[in-house]
């Protein structure tokens, strides 16, 4: 997350940073003026004046209530802000994630990806949130000192010099608490990421009694976080035993100085009550501080770790109303793609024009890897792709996704009902339910125990899934569709239903499909095939024309 980014959101919430600001302020005076008043009742009190007493007492009561109030409502200001920067951090996480390719994602673990997006945008949302009070409770610092130096220009002096002792302090004790914690969150990321593993093979666990075995592993791990937890959290534990500890000698010292300014009638009783209301204040302040330096760590150490997820993020810029008008020619120009040593494609051209029905054949890495590319899964190392002579790295996500609609081998859909999954794509349900009808699925969905409403698991059989993924496609109007061997899944009357649709489709539309089926290969409403194979295209054409090319005649032999 750049610095720009990052100034972006923090001035989105410029409002809620005021209002906590103010909250504050108003807060940490109450804390300030309520010892005051307290020591006015003593002095009063001393010298039985009763009726100053009881007016000082009363103003005491007044500004303790006032006090409860304002600091319920600065903890209501704090969750407030907090809540509404970790949104849009997490937004912003969400985006970065899907603007980057699949193999830049490859490098995290599902619970590394998952810490970032929970624990450290929380950590950088409760640094700002509360970075507010801590600027407050440090201009409240500053009055305390000017008020030590007032009454007493020794205990002003000894309160500073333990200030200074304890800022050092806390950049001696910074360095190392923040690479423990870095360490900390490696060993998290691995110890959730085991507790993922074993549930998820949690079968294989069972059926060949291997518990012992995992358990050994499992031990080592909980232990080597549990040390490195313990060992951070014992170090910031003495570091804030060392500064209170500081500041509680420096009071001891300060209230003997203030008893012998008593006895000598230089100072009040009262006012020895607002210097240990004061250093209590100093206690809290310095913890404070220690938090605030902590919180700091906490930030720069997650701010590490969401920069590997944002540094190789695509920021794609180009309005929707740009390219409104796609007619879905398709122009790969010498595409190198994988891994420079061993690619998935190695000097790739070929074309694809608009209305048309095209397979891709051969190689499954290879032809997946053209699907990647338009879909921008990955990028290339060199060549050009184009889409109606436009770069496709010139199109925002929005377009790709209105000009591109897939049908995956096995497609997913999220864990609600048949209804709510559509409805992303169109929130009109009579739209919905013209394409249900036309694609003659309407009466399926309709005899299942929840028509529309039913959850969509592993209940509905496969036909009915390939079908609704062609739902999706009709309800997205996209010009270019990309249909990944489907037909090899499908059988009896929904293999021809789908076979007939895609004829009809590729009169309006842009038509891909990846198939090693040998029927398909052969039919002639095919416009193009393309042979891949030794991550290069070795014949391009219609059926009757390959079958002269010998790779591609032995190819089909083997299907």
């Amino acid at each position: 997350m750049n610095k720009l980014e990052n100034k972006k959101i923090l001035l989105e919430h410029k409002y809620k940073f005021i209002l906590k600001f103010i909250i504050s302020i108003l807060l940490n005076v109450l804390l300030l003026i309520i010892p005051i008043y307290y020591s006015k009742i003593i002095d009063s009190l001393t010298d039985t004046l009763f009726d100053k007493t009881i007016f000082y007492l009363s103003i005491f009561s007044l500004l303790t209530i006032i006090y409860r109030l304002v600091d319920y409502f600065n903890q209501k200001a704090y969750f407030y802000l907090y809540l509404a920067l970790y949104k849009s951090y997490m937004k912003l996480g969400i985006n970065k994630t899907v603007n980057n390719s699949l193999y830049s994602l490859s490098r995290f673990s599902l619970s590394e990806y998952s810490n970032i997006l929970s624990e450290d945008f929380e950590m950088v949302s409760d640094y700002y949130s509360t970075l507010v009070i801590r600027i407050v409770e440090i201009l409240e610092f500053i009055y305390i000192i000017v008020y030590f130096f007032f009454i007493n220009k020794i205990i002003g002096i000894i309160t500073l010099i333990s200030f200074l002792i304890i800022i050092f302090l806390l950049f001696y004790f910074n360095k190392n608490i923040s690479n423990i914690n870095i360490l900390r969150k490696n060993k998290n990321d691995k110890r959730i990421s085991l507790f993922q593993e074993i549930f998820l093979s949690l079968k294989t666990i069972k059926g060949f009694n291997i518990y012992k075995a995992i358990n050994k592993r499992l031990d080592l791990t909980v232990d080597d976080y549990i040390k490195t937890h313990t060992k951070l959290n014992m170090t910031r534990y003495l570091l804030r035993e060392i500064t209170l500890g500081i500041i509680d000698i420096t009071k001891i010292i300060s209230l003997f100085i203030s008893i012998k300014l008593i006895i000598d009638n230089y100072m009040t009783l009262g006012t020895i009550t607002i210097i240990y209301s004061y250093y209590t204040k100093l206690s809290e302040l310095f913890t404070s501080i220690i938090v605030l330096s902590e919180s700091l760590n906490n930030k720069e150490v997650s701010l590490k770790r969401i920069e590997k997820l944002f540094q190789y993020a695509n920021n794609h810029v180009v309005s929707k109303s740009d390219y409104n008008d796609i007619k879905g020619n398709i122009i790969f120009k010498n595409i190198l793609y994988g891994n420079k040593l061993s690619p998935y494609l190695s000097n790739v051209s070929f074309n694809i024009k608009e209305k048309s029905l095209t397979i891709i054949t051969g190689n499954n890495l290879s032809s997946n890897a053209i699907f990647d590319l338009l879909l921008r899964y990955n990028r290339i190392h060199s060549g050009e792709i184009l889409i109606d002579n436009i770069n496709i790295d010139n199109y925002s996500n929005e377009n790709i996704s209105n000009i591109i609609g897939f049908i995956m081998e096995y497609p997913t859909f999220f864990s609600t009902s048949i209804k709510e999954n559509l409805e992303i794509f169109d929130s009109n349900f009579e739209n919905i339910l013209a394409i249900c009808k036309y694609l003659e699925i309407d009466n399926v969905i309709e005899k299942l125990d929840n028509g529309y409403e039913t959850i969509i698991d592993n209940n509905i059989n496969d036909n009915l899934k390939y079908m609704l993924a062609l739902a999706r496609i009709f309800l997205k109007k996209s010009k270019i569709i990309l249909i990944n061997n489907i037909l090899d899944h499908v059988k009896g009357n929904t293999y021809k239903k789908i076979w007939d649709i895609i004829i009809n489709l590729k009169r309006e539309h842009t038509i891909i499909m990846i198939s090693n089926n040998k029927s398909l290969l052969e039919n002639s409403n095919v416009d193009k095939i393309i042979y891949l194979n030794n991550k290069k295209v070795l014949g391009m054409g219609k059926h009757r024309d390959l079958i002269k090319n010998k790779d591609y005649h032995e190819y089909l032999k083997d299907l």
